[in-house]
């Protein structure tokens, strides 16, 4: 497509405006580097293809290659492990321990002043009781854990809506190429048509130079049209978040209006959202693992019970025993047992963890109520701006139906002489922008649409891409 509105382009250029004036040499002359640089574009366009995306491809590949998301993915696996870690807590500790050691003792009389010892024990630890501790870590770390899968969604919402939002407006950029491409091929008509008259004497010199003008106008519009399109696709390979070898050509996403009809009763839609926002429910699941951390900091103020029990044996050179008779015989020994460690006075650390954790709390509480106000705000402004949307649409489409109307009569009237080029260049102008207003408010309708999903929190592939799926 875009290639051949670069042939159309150069064949406007070409044909209408510059041949009238060259010599013939001039034009062999031209001919010849136009079929140099031709030959010369062929070499370069077969080593560096243009590459197509479709909608759902850029979606792919942003979901796969944009780093939040990566990093999102890395705070569930983190809070994984941190949920396993809590879950192990409940198994005992089992310790082998190995010794030995030279010794001295230059203060007994009769005996070898230097000897040495071997010992081995294995013991184990159970916590019985570490006043709702371990229950409490369990439960901050599930919450945790739900929290990040949660925001995971969220970030997965967002990089589609980015992604649908960037390559929506490289479709309405080239769209606009489109239009400049035929302003500028109307307005050399134009020019051609006006120098005709002028030659004939029915219109003056300044009619020529004022269209001449309006054309090179037309010129630069499309050349600016052009820039912000490849300044579009560059947002689009950035938001992707992969270098594309070469240049990039999308495909008009088949996008169903009729079939994207989105809830408009703001109530509902609030309601909904708090029931379906990841990032909302990721608060409320923070919002529960503070409480959590509130019952883990007050458990210092508990006692601590722990069942102990092990089993060893110790060899001492100082004896006449051999190893085998003292670590298999003679030393072998075992325990079993309770401790209890009773706080009695601990620096005011106890009370001054609870204040922190009811702190963080509220905070994550606060947090969670200026969310809320967010969605009421974010739900409210996009179905106005739906709303309106829908409204700019019939508008453009008037308004572009009457300029087409107008720009003809006017025409008419011009090659008539009863209607100046002012009024034909106004009416040409308006006509344009009304295209313009109609393809932006064609664009808008769909971002207020997905804008809708997105802030209601269940935004997908199956929203915006039914036909394309199918």
């Amino acid at each position: 497509m875009m290639k051949d509105l670069k042939k159309e382009k150069i064949r406007v250029i070409l044909g209408s405006r510059i041949l009238p004036w060259m010599t013939n040499k001039q034009i062999v002359f031209f001919l010849l580097i136009a079929l140099f640089l031709h030959v010369f574009s062929q070499g370069v366009a077969e080593a560096s293809e243009v590459q197509k995306i479709s909608l759902v491809e850029a979606i792919e590949l942003a979901l796969k290659n944009n780093q939040d998301l990566k990093l999102a993915k890395n705070n569930v696996q983190y809070s994984m492990l941190a949920l396993k870690k809590e879950k192990n807590d409940y198994l005992p500790q089992i310790t082998g321990i190995a010794n030995t050691a030279l010794n001295n003792n230059y203060g007994q009389s009769g005996l070898n002043h230097d000897y040495y010892t071997q010992g081995a024990e294995v013991f184990s630890q159970l916590n019985l009781f570490k006043g709702f501790d371990d229950k409490a870590s369990l439960e901050s770390a599930g919450y945790d854990l739900s929290s990040e899968e949660h925001s995971q969604t969220r970030q997965e919402q967002q990089v589609i809506y980015d992604t649908v939002s960037a390559y929506i407006d490289v479709a309405q950029q080239r769209q606009k190429i489109e239009v400049a491409l035929e302003n500028l091929t109307n307005n050399l008509q134009q020019e051609k048509e006006i120098k005709a008259f002028q030659e004939a004497g029915k219109v003056p010199a300044t009619d020529l130079y004022q269209q001449q003008a309006e054309t090179a106008k037309a010129r630069f519009d499309l050349i600016s049209a052009e820039n912000t399109y490849k300044i579009s696709k560059m947002q689009l390979i950035k938001t992707i978040g992969v270098s594309v070898p070469g240049d990039i050509e999308i495909e008009i996403p088949k996008i169903t209006i009729s079939t994207m009809i989105p809830e408009t009763d703001t109530d509902r839609l609030i309601q909904a959202a708090f029931q379906t926002r990841p990032d909302l429910l990721a608060l409320e699941k923070n919002v529960s693992a503070k409480k959590a951390k509130i019952k883990e900091a007050a458990s210092g103020k508990y006692p601590s019970v722990d069942f102990n029990a092990g089993m060893g044996s110790l060899y001492d050179n100082r004896y006449d025993e051999n190893f085998g008779d003292q670590f298999g015989d003679d030393n072998l020994y075992s325990y079993i047992g309770v401790s209890v460690f009773l706080p009695i006075f601990d620096r005011h650390l106890t009370r001054t963890r609870v204040n922190q954790a009811k702190i963080d709390k509220q905070s994550a509480t606060v947090t969670l109520k200026k969310l809320k106000q967010q969605i009421r705000l974010e739900l409210g402004q996009a179905v106005a701006d739906y709303q309106t949307a829908c409204e700019s649409i019939l508008v453009s489409k008037s308004r572009l139906f009457y300029t087409n109307k107008s720009l003809e009569s006017v025409f008419q009237r011009y090659k008539m002489g009863a209607a100046n080029l002012t009024e034909l260049t106004q009416i040409r102008s308006d006509q344009v922008e009304a295209r313009n207003d109609m393809i932006q408010a064609e664009v808008d309708k769909i971002l207020k649409i997905i804008s809708i999903f997105f802030y209601k929190g269940d935004l997908g592939l199956s929203h915006i891409l039914k036909e394309e799926l199918s």
